[in-house]
């Protein structure tokens, strides 16, 4: 694997020549964490001399977009240039809907020179049995106030939704302070919450005889993409997104 660094218009542009698997990809996962702890505007992967990605390995890039060292929304993170069967496998894997995939590097550097403005806002909790009624009257307020960037109520609900069991679920499995965020990006909405507990969740199936254990199997069947990471800082922080418009 040969990979090459340059800039332009402030982009960090990471070019890759070879085979992504599993001999590579810890390679290309440490150069792009490196890049995006540097905060450049933006970080631009040129896959255009990639001719196999192993689709085991193909997640690289949305676990690199949603690693701590990525501090979003300061960088936008892009992908370019795929040759049709590498474009195909990241299709199959859903990846262009939470991470932008460009066909050329040109038109990934117009996306990141004109890339929306972003409001965020936070909110700090304190793991109480409050916390989740809290936590949705938030969202309502935030996101009334954001109202001209979002297309109908459909999309509140769904935040609200998803926002009072990440909530919930830090409440419960926690049992820490935590921190709600809320961000809009053009036609994404982000929703966080960091937790002081280093223990990392997984969706597990529902048991219908269960009081509990549904909130993140929720939130996978109502967000677009999901995940929860380490905070280099202590404890850990579950995300999600929501697409403001449907396709």
């Amino acid at each position: 694997m040969e990979i090459q660094h340059s800039m332009r218009d402030g982009c960090v542009i990471v070019a890759f020549t070879g085979s992504i698997d599993l001999f590579t990809v810890s390679r290309i996962q440490r150069t792009l964490l490196k890049d995006l702890s540097g905060q450049p505007y933006a970080l631009i992967c040129d896959l255009s001399g990639v001719g196999h990605l192993d689709p085991v390995c193909a997640g690289v890039f949305a676990s690199v977009a949603n690693h701590p060292s990525s501090r979003w929304p300061t960088t936008s993170f892009l992908l370019c240039g795929a040759q049709p069967p590498v474009a195909a496998i990241l299709g199959r894997l859903r990846m262009q809907q939470f991470l932008p995939l460009h066909a050329s590097l040109e038109q990934a550097l117009d996306a990141a020179v004109d890339r929306p403005p972003y409001l965020r806002d936070e909110l700090l909790l304190a793991p109480t049995p409050t916390a989740a009624a809290a936590a949705r009257l938030y969202v309502r307020d935030i996101l009334g106030y954001w109202q001209p960037a979002l297309p109908d109520s459909a999309v509140l609900e769904r935040a609200v939704l998803v926002a009072n069991e990440l909530v919930t679920n830090a409440v419960v499995h926690a049992r820490t302070d935590l921190r709600l965020r809320l961000e809009l990006r053009g036609d994404w909405l982000h929703i966080a919450v960091h937790d002081g507990s280093p223990r990392l969740l997984r969706s597990v199936t529902a048991d219908p005889e269960a009081e509990g254990g549904r909130g993140l199997r929720l939130v996978e069947q109502v967000a677009r993409a999901w995940g929860v990471h380490p905070d280099p800082d202590g404890g850990k922080v579950v995300w999600c997104t929501l697409k403001l418009y449907s396709p």
